[in-house]
C-alpha cells in the first residue's frame, strides 16, 4: 500500500539522502534554475514543504516510490499551494494522492493549487479536475 507522508522539517536531513536525486534529475529537467541544496535548505527553514511516497509493502530498499516538494505562496489578494516537484516511479500508483495535497492545502487556507509541469501532467491531473490556464513558453538568452 503506497503512502504519502508528509516529512516534518527537523527530519529533513535524515531523509534528505532518499529524495536528493530525485530532485536533482527534476531540476535538470527544468534547466537547472535551482540544486537540490537549495530545495533543502528550503525545506528545512520551513518554505518548502517535502513528502515522500512510500509503499509498505515491498522490502526495505523498494519502499520509496518519490518525492513531492510544495510551496505555499502569499499573494497579495489569494493564497496558492504551489507543487514545485512531484517525481517518482510507478506514478500510476500514487497520481490519485493529489487529492491529500489538496486537503493540505484547503487546511492551510489556500484558495487554489498550481503547478508548473511537463506536459504529460496536463493528461494525468485532468481526472482530477485541473485545467491548463497558462503556459510556459522559455528561451535561453545565454548558451
Amino acid at each position: 500500500m503506497v503512502k504519502l507522508i508528509f516529512i516534518p522539517s527537523k527530519l529533513i536531513e535524515k531523509i534528505w539522502r532518499l529524495v536528493e536525486t530525485d530532485i536533482q534529475k527534476a531540476l535538470e529537467r527544468s534547466d537547472n534554475y535551482a540544486d537540490s541544496n537549495h530545495f533543502k535548505r528550503n525545506c528545512i527553514n520551513k518554505v518548502f514543504q517535502c513528502w515522500i511516497l512510500w509503499n509498505h509493502e515491498k522490502e526495505e530498499e523498494k519502499k520509496y516510490l518519490g518525492v513531492v516538494i510544495t510551496e505555499i505562496i502569499q499573494r497579495p489578494l489569494q493564497r496558492c499551494l504551489n507543487i514545485r516537484i512531484m517525481t517518482g516511479k510507478d506514478r500510476e500508483r500514487w497520481q490519485h494522492m493529489i487529492t491529500l495535497i489538496e486537503d493540505f492545502g484547503k487546511r492551510n487556507k489556500c484558495d487554489k493549487m498550481e503547478l508548473i509541469a511537463r506536459p504529460g501532467w496536463e493528461r494525468v491531473l485532468k481526472q482530477f479536475k485541473y485545467k491548463k490556464s497558462h503556459v510556459l513558453l522559455e528561451k535561453k538568452l545565454k548558451e
